[in-house]
């Protein structure tokens, strides 16, 4: 008995040891694996519990204005909000469903806990969503509550571009009535007051879909065209971010929210532009489109002596709003053949080089020259004419003429000079250069067209930057229609300079072509019609045969324009009014007819608005007239 009993004890022993040995063993693997989760994955488990609750919220960055040379504002960033519905949230009963029926019904939660299941109050929930915020939203209680019940997942978006006051309604209703589950998403939209004027200048921005650098989904505003485009990223701020601590139902908890950094706007782009002077360009070229029904019309208006532009509109344009219309900047992206504004180049080269002087006479060979194996006519029968004579009567035979005592590789040298036959450098997007051929490709025949403003293609910011170096004193200035970048507070970061890009001619054959064109727009020159009293105004006048592409020059078809700059003794603005293929009863289709009446009604509001005073009062008077008054008005 007694062995038997300590056989058996010894047994109970061992099974003993055995499992304390196994329970010994089993504690010291989950104390190393404890040990192990601590300090060797203390950081990723930590981490993890960490992302759990905490939450980093992207603060998005203000897009920066696009403002006038005065500070009206062109483009600027509204916050506007997404209504949306999470149907996990909303079929939550605990989560939203009990607090808004118990709102709605005037009980207390637990009772609605215990007297209705939860499909019930699901159902009671959606019909209590639908009663307060239908008006707001502008559905119908019946369609919204069929909306909210008709997705089990993903966002239900409910209404977009919500703005500020109308969020604050939301916030106020839902806060009342206990409504939870739908959120208001913040998101900047952009935003142009004048959506039809400056359009191809200001460009637009489009919302583009990006990761953020946590790989979350935000939409930014990417600039596509003009303005918007070129100075994009100056414009785009810097995104700023909140850690915040979330309950176990997503709720921030405000006592818990932690570091941040706040977004940085971006900067705000000044143009030269003068939208008084903008404006009125823009009614008066839309008149100008409507009554005279051309492919297009474009005009470009300067300050010779900086290369500010001024104003600057085309048709047919676009809506910055809906985006529809034609997005091409003619002024900087369409080249036309210019006809006679282009004579400057052989009259102002042939002066420049000592070759002639302003009342050196050519003849012009009574109005036909047919002398190389090509003919060139004037539209009169021109004898001997003086060189200010050319330019006043815009006789094609004498800037032949005129060319051709110049030579061949000279003329081509300043027309480069001026200008052609590259960009300008504008901060705008979609100029082109134009084209000038070599030298090397050039016979007398088209040598002489190229004299008067054939076989070459321009644009009319480049011919309205052509004035500006005849107008300031010979100096080739590169156009500039930003004025300075921003920051918030207004202060300049950047600011354009006054860029010579070369002197193309002295200021003595500044000063003389100033005298010659004073006299285009007096009495006997193809330019009266762009004459105003009280202002000695010097320009010149182009009607060139509209080039059709594939079918040649085609009969009673024209390319008409006028380019001036006034006042003569010290201009202060340059403009040009290009008008392509005019319609008009009873009016000759010429520069002088039909583009100089333009220019005329543009440069008297010019003339008020930039303060240019006047050598009487008679431009007053004039500054009030109608379209009707100066439009077509014809001395001959």
């Amino acid at each position: 008995m007694d062995r038997a009993m300590k056989q058996l004890e010894k047994g109970v022993k061992r099974r003993l040891i055995l499992v304390c040995v196994v329970l010994a063993c089993g504690l010291s693997a989950l104390s190393a694996r404890l040990v192990y989760l601590q300090v060797a994955e203390h950081e990723k488990y930590s981490q993890a519990a960490v992302e759990h609750y905490r939450y980093r919220e992207e603060l998005p960055a203000s897009r920066g204005q696009i403002l006038d040379r005065n500070g009206d504002t062109l483009a600027r960033n509204l916050t506007v909000y997404t209504v949306v519905a999470d149907p996990n949230h909303l079929r939550d009963v605990n989560f939203a469903a009990v607090k808004g029926v118990a709102k709605q019904k005037g009980m207390r939660e637990r009772a609605v806990r215990q007297n209705f299941p939860d499909e019930e109050i699901i159902s009671s929930y959606y019909a209590h969503i639908s009663d307060k915020l239908s008006e707001l939203l502008r559905i119908p209680p019946g369609e919204l509550n069929r909306t909210l019940k008709g997705k089990k997942h993903g966002d239900i978006i409910l209404a977009r571009d919500i703005e500020e006051d109308i969020a604050q309604e939301f916030r106020e209703v839902m806060e009342e009535n206990s409504i939870r589950g739908i959120y208001l998403r913040r998101s900047e939209r952009r935003v142009y007051p004048s959506p039809l004027t400056l359009t191809h200048v200001i460009g637009f921005v489009q919302e583009v879909e990006k990761n953020n650098d946590r790989g979350r989904p935000v939409i930014e505003l990417v600039g596509r065209e003009g303005i918007e485009k070129v100075y994009d990223e100056k414009m785009t701020g810097t995104p700023g971010w909140r850690d915040i601590e979330r309950d176990n139902r997503k709720n921030e908890i405000h006592a818990f929210r932690g570091e941040e950094q706040l977004p940085v706007a971006g900067k705000n782009v000044r143009l030269t532009i003068d939208m008084g002077l903008q404006t009125k360009l823009e009614e008066i070229l839309q008149e100008a489109y409507t009554t005279l029904k051309p492919e297009k019309i474009s005009s470009v208006w300067m300050d010779p002596h900086t290369g500010e532009v001024l104003a600057m509109a085309s048709r047919p344009h676009f809506d910055l709003a809906s985006r529809k219309g034609s997005r091409r900047n003619i002024a900087v992206s369409d080249m036309y053949e210019p006809g006679s504004t282009f004579k400057i180049v052989a009259a102002s080269g042939a002066l420049n080089e000592g070759i002639v002087t302003p009342n050196t006479e050519i003849f012009c060979y009574n109005g036909l020259y047919d002398k190389e194996g090509f003919e060139l006519r004037d539209h009169a029968y021109y004898g001997d004419l003086s060189v200010e004579k050319i330019l006043v009567k815009s006789s094609n035979i004498g800037a032949y003429l005129l060319g051709r005592q110049l030579n061949r590789q000279p003329f081509y040298n300043y027309m480069e000079a001026f200008g052609f036959g590259q960009p300008t450098g504008i901060e705008l997007t979609g100029e082109i250069g134009g084209v000038i051929h070599p030298v090397s490709r050039w016979n007398q025949s088209s040598f002489s067209r190229m004299t008067m403003g054939y076989a070459v293609g321009v644009t009319p910011l480049q011919i309205a930057t052509a004035y500006c170096a005849v107008a300031n004193g010979g100096e080739l200035l590169q156009p500039h229609i930003v004025k300075s970048v921003e920051d918030e507070r207004g202060r300049a970061i950047e600011r354009s300079q006054r860029t010579v890009v070369r002197r193309v001619i002295s200021e003595r054959t500044s000063r003389q072509m100033r005298v010659a064109l004073s006299k285009v727009t007096g009495e006997g020159g193809t330019g009266t019609n762009a004459a105003i009293p009280g202002y000695d105004v010097c320009g010149k006048t182009g009607t060139a045969q509209k080039n059709i592409p594939g079918k040649g020059y085609a009969k009673g078809r024209y390319v008409v324009s006028f380019a001036g700059f006034f006042p003569a003794d010290d201009p202060q603005v340059v403009g040009l009014v290009v008008v392509d293929d005019p319609h008009a009863e009873g009016v000759s289709l010429f520069g002088g007819t039909i583009a100089a009446p333009i220019w005329k009604e543009i440069a008297l509001q010019v003339a008020r608005i930039r303060a240019i005073p006047p050598k009487n009062a008679e431009v007053h008077r004039l500054a009030e007239m109608t379209k009707d008054d100066v439009l077509f008005e014809v001395s001959d």
